[in-house]
C-alpha cells in the first residue's frame, strides 16, 4: 500500500466543507462523527496522510492497544520496554481471557504478527471489560436481560460477563437485530465510539475545547511559488515582504499554530509547488534564510517553506530528536553524495510512521512520500531537523 498508516486514526489534511473532522470520507452526518472528533481532539486517534479517515477499516489488536495506551494506560506505556510491541506490553494485564493472551502464552510469552490481525468484537469486549474492572468503574446497576442479546447462546465461554457488562453500561451496543456479532471485526469508527463511551464512564464528560481561532480574522497570505524567471531569493523577498507579522502563538495568517492550520498553509505551498516542480542545486535556488543563513538546493526549499508556514522571524531550532517531530518540521538528510529534504505532513510516533513532501537533490517535488520514523535516523549519513515549534 502506497500510504502508511498514521495513528489508529493518521493525520488530517485541510478541512473540507461538509465533511466531519476534516476527512474527505467522513460526511458531516456520519453516525460516529461526534465521537471520532472527540477521539481526535484527545489525540488518541488520527487519520491518513491522504486526508482520509477510513471509518470502515478493520482495527488490529496492536492498534486497539495503542489507542488504550494513549489514554487509559499511559503510565504502563511509559514503563514498558521500548520497541515494536510496547503498547502490547503495556496492555498485557487487560488482555486476560482473550485469544491474544492465550496465543501470547502459547508462544512462550512472545508477541508476533498475530497482533496485526483484525480484532474481533469478542476480544474487544473482554479488553474493555478488563479496563473497567481494573479502574473499579462498576458503579452503576446493569439493567440488561440476556434475552436482549439475541445471539447470547452463541457467545463463547469466557466472554459472557464482558458482553453483558459492557452492553449494560452502554459502552458497547449490538446490531440492529439485537445480535452482538462478536466474531465480526472492530472498525475504526466503532473503536472511536467505544473509546468515547469508555472515557466518559471512567473520567466523566469531557469539556469542549475552546476554538483557538474563534473570533480571529484570517489574514491574506501572498501565494507561494516562483513567478516567471525570478530566483528563489527574489520570490522569498516578495513573500516575506507581503507576509503579516506573527503574533505570539500564531501563524503568519493569524491562525493558531495548530496542526490543522499548518496543513492548510501547506496546501497553499502545494498549489504553488505541485508534484513535479523542479528545484535544482543551482544558484537560482539559493535562499538566505533570515534565521539560518545561506541555504542551497534541497535545504533552501525546506527553509523557504518553513519561513512561509511560520514566518521568517520565528526562531529555528536544530535537533536530531526524531520522536519529537511535528507537522511542518523540515528533515534534512545528507551523506554519501545523496541529499534530500522532507517537510512533514503527518507524524504518528505510535505507529512509527510519517508522510511528507520530499525533494531530492536536483530532483522534483513529491507530495506523496511516506515511511517509518525510525528510518529517518541517520537514513543517509546525517539527519538534522529544523523546527519552529519551540
Amino acid at each position: 500500500m502506497k500510504r502508511a498508516l498514521l495513528m489508529l486514526l493518521a493525520l488530517c489534511c485541510l478541512t473540507l466543507p461538509a465533511r466531519a473532522a476534516g476527512f474527505y470520507d467522513l460526511p458531516a452526518d456520519h453516525w460516529a462523527g461526534r465521537e471520532i472528533q472527540q477521539a481526535l481532539d484527545a489525540g488518541v486517534v488520527n487519520g491518513y496522510g491522504d486526508g482520509s479517515f477510513q471509518p470502515g477499516r478493520a482495527v488490529t489488536a496492536a492498534q486497539f492497544c495503542a489507542l488504550l495506551s494513549r489514554s487509559f494506560r499511559a503510565e504502563e506505556y511509559a514503563a514498558a520496554p521500548e520497541g515494536t510491541y510496547r503498547a502490547m506490553d503495556a496492555c498485557l494485564p487487560v488482555l486476560a481471557g482473550t485469544s491474544l493472551e492465550k496465543t501470547y502464552r502459547n508462544l512462550g510469552k512472545r508477541w508476533d504478527r498475530y497482533v496485526d490481525e483484525p480484532l474481533s468484537r469478542y476480544d474487544m469486549a473482554r479488553i474493555v471489560y478488563n479496563v473497567i474492572l481494573e479502574r473499579d468503574a462498576l458503579h452503576e446497576t446493569i439493567q440488561l436481560s440476556t434475552e436482549s442479546v439475541t445471539d447470547w447462546g452463541e457467545i463463547p465461554e469466557g466472554y459472557h460477563s464482558a458482553v453483558l457488562t459492557c452492553w449494560g453500561l452502554g459502552v458497547l451496543k449490538g446490531q440492529s437485530d439485537g445480535r452482538f456479532s462478536g466474531e465480526d471485526t472492530l472498525t475504526r469508527a466503532q473503536a472511536a465510539v467505544i473509546w468515547s463511551r469508555l472515557d466518559a464512564l471512567l473520567n466523566g464528560p469531557r469539556e469542549v475545547p475552546e476554538d483557538p481561532d474563534a473570533g480571529v480574522e484570517v489574514k491574506e497570505m501572498p501565494p507561494f511559488g516562483l513567478r516567471g524567471e525570478e530566483t528563489v531569493q527574489e520570490m522569498m523577498n516578495r513573500i516575506n515582504a507581503g507576509t503579516p507579522r506573527c503574533e505570539e502563538g500564531r501563524l503568519p495568517n493569524g491562525g493558531a499554530r495548530t496542526e490543522e492550520n499548518v496543513l492548510a498553509l501547506l496546501e497553499e505551498v502545494k498549489a504553488g509547488c505541485p508534484d513535479g516542480t523542479v528545484w535544482s542545486a543551482t544558484e537560482r535556488f539559493d535562499y538566505l534564510a533570515p534565521n539560518l543563513g545561506r541555504t542551497a538546493g534541497c535545504l533552501s526549499f525546506g527553509m523557504a517553506v518553513s519561513d512561509y508556514l511560520f514566518g521568517e522571524e520565528a526562531p529555528v531550532t536544530q535537533h536530531r530528536n526524531i520522536p519529537a517531530l511535528a507537522v511542518g518540521d523540515v528533515v534534512h538528510i545528507r551523506g554519501g553524495g545523496a541529499e534530500r529534504v522532507l517537510i512533514l505532513t503527518g507524524v504518528d510516533a505510535g505507529e512509527d510512521a510519517y508522510t511528507a513532501c520530499e525533494l531530492r537533490r536536483n530532483g522534483k517535488v513529491d507530495w506523496s512520500e511516506w515511511g517509518p520514523l525510525s528510518g529517518l535516523v541517520d537514513a543517509a549519513g546525517f539527519t538534522t531537523v529544523y523546527s519552529r515549534r519551540a
